[in-house]
């Protein structure tokens, strides 16, 4: 039986690079007997986490917006992949909010609803130099290290300029896909 996996997205742009490479990733996967969900950060009505910790005696957060969908996106994935280009200096805003409201899940109520073991990271970014992901790596490795996942693999493209870049680099392309293949 294939895995659950839970993709989140936080770019902006409809048809740029990280949406083509998500789709690259989630076709690989669902050849390979997977199922994808994608949790659109960019586009979801969303409020930041309120720091209330009135989740820690729930197990979940209280806020009636598109984070009800994101926890049940979450209960229900085996495997999470982030996917956001840099624009600056780390993850972008709206994948930010969605990763803002993981807090309910470091609380041990909220954290035994979920059964995430594995994570990917899929990031993009116009600046060809690759130390322009390090921000983000270690926001995502505290995402892991906080919730007791484990990184199983990250899709770093760098001198992505444009948001069609992907198409001129079709090694990034196929690499997403055998990403998804070998979740």
């Amino acid at each position: 039986m294939g895995k659950k996996i839970l993709v989140i997205t936080g770019s902006p742009r409809k048809k740029g690079n990280i949406n083509k490479l998500v789709s690259a990733f989630a076709g690989g996967a669902i050849a390979a007997g997977n199922e994808v969900e994608i949790f659109d950060g960019a586009t979801a009505n969303m409020d930041g986490c309120h720091g209330d910790k009135s989740c820690s005696e729930r197990g979940f957060c209280g806020l009636k917006d598109d984070g009800v969908k994101m926890n049940e996106l979450m209960r229900w994935a085996d495997v999470l992949v982030f996917a956001s280009p840099v624009y600056w200096m780390g993850f972008t805003s709206h994948i930010k909010k969605v990763i803002d409201r993981f807090y309910q899940f470091s609380f041990p109520k909220g954290r035994s609803t979920i059964h995430i073991t594995d994570t990917y990271l899929i990031a993009t970014a116009a600046n060809p130099d690759a130390s322009i992901f390090d921000p983000m790596i270690s926001s995502y490795n505290l995402v892991d290290q906080l919730l007791g996942f484990e990184s199983k693999g990250m899709l770093l493209c760098p001198g992505l300029d444009g948001p069609d870049a992907v198409k001129d680099h079709k090694e990034y392309l196929e690499a997403a896909v055998k990403m998804g293949v070998n979740v």
